[in-house]
C-alpha cells in the first residue's frame, strides 16, 4: 500500500514504458508479434530487455527443439483461460507443469546447481501476464516473502493482492494518474493489471531514475 500511495509511483511508471528511454516496459510487454501457442524469439528478445541473459543452449533448445516445442504448445493450451486473480489451488497444477518445463529448459549447460527461477518467472509472464507476475528478488523481498521459496506460494500472495479491493482501488487510482501523465509523454503502456502491479513495486523497491536501464 506504502507504493501504491507514493505520489511518485505514476511518475515511475510512466518512466518505465516510456519508449525514449532505456527502461524495458514498452519493449517487454509490447514487442511484436505474439505467439499464443509457442516461446518464440520475439519472446526471448523481450525477456532479454529485462537485463536477463538467456543461455544459448536454452535458445536452441525452445526455437529448434521439436519435442520441447510441442511440450511448450501443449502446455501452454491447458493453461487456465483466466486471470491469476480468479484462479483455484487446482489451477497451479497445470501453471507449474509450464513454468517448470521452462525453467528445466532454461538451465545451463553442464550446470548441476542451475536455478533460473527469475528468468523462468519473467519468461511465463511474458506468455502470460494475466497468470503469472513477473517475481524477481527485488520484488520479492519488497513484499518480505523471499523466503518462501517457492513459486506456488508466491503466485498464492500475488493472487491475493490482486484479490484485495483496497488495493485494487489503490492500483486503479495510479493507473488513472499515469493515463492523465502520459496525454504528452503517449508511452506505450501496459493495459494488464498484474503487470502493472508488478511494476509499481519494482519500481518502488529500486527507485530508477531516468535513463537507467531497467
Amino acid at each position: 500500500m506504502a507504493a501504491l500511495r507514493d505520489p511518485e509511483s505514476p511518475k515511475r511508471v510512466l518512466q518505465y514504458f516510456d519508449p525514449q528511454t532505456n527502461c524495458a516496459g514498452a519493449t517487454f510487454a509490447g514487442l511484436e508479434p505474439h505467439d499464443q501457442s509457442a516461446i518464440t524469439a520475439t519472446d526471448l528478445l523481450a525477456v532479454t530487455t529485462l537485463a536477463i541473459d538467456i543461455p544459448v543452449l536454452a535458445i536452441r533448445r525452445f526455437l529448434e527443439d521439436d519435442n520441447l516445442m510441442s511440450s511448450i504448445e501443449a502446455t501452454l493450451k491447458a493453461l487456465p483461460k483466466h486471470a491469476l486473480e480468479e484462479t483455484t489451488e487446482a489451477d497451479f497444477a497445470a501453471m507449474a507443469v509450464f513454468y517448470d518445463l521452462v525453467k528445466a529448459s532454461l538451465a545451463r549447460a553442464g550446470s548441476r546447481s542451475s536455478n533460473s527461477w527469475v528468468t523462468s518467472s519473467k519468461t511465463t509472464a511474458r506468455k502470460r501476464p494475466d497468470l503469472f507476475p513477473v517475481r524477481d528478488n527485488d520484488v520479492c523481498k519488497f513484499l518480505r516473502i523471499d523466503r518462501l521459496g517457492d513459486r506456488a506460494k508466491d503466485w498464492v500472495v500475488f493472487r491475493e493482492l490482486m484479490r484485495d479491493e483496497a488495493i485494487r482501488s489503490e492500483l486503479d487510482g495510479v493507473i488513472a494518474k499515469v493515463n492523465e501523465l502520459n496525454v504528452e509523454s503517449r508511452s506505450v503502456l501496459d493495459k494488464e493489471p498484474l503487470r502493472l502491479l508488478d511494476v509499481v513495486l519494482w519500481t518502488a523497491a529500486r527507485r530508477c531514475v531516468r535513463g537507467s536501464n531497467i
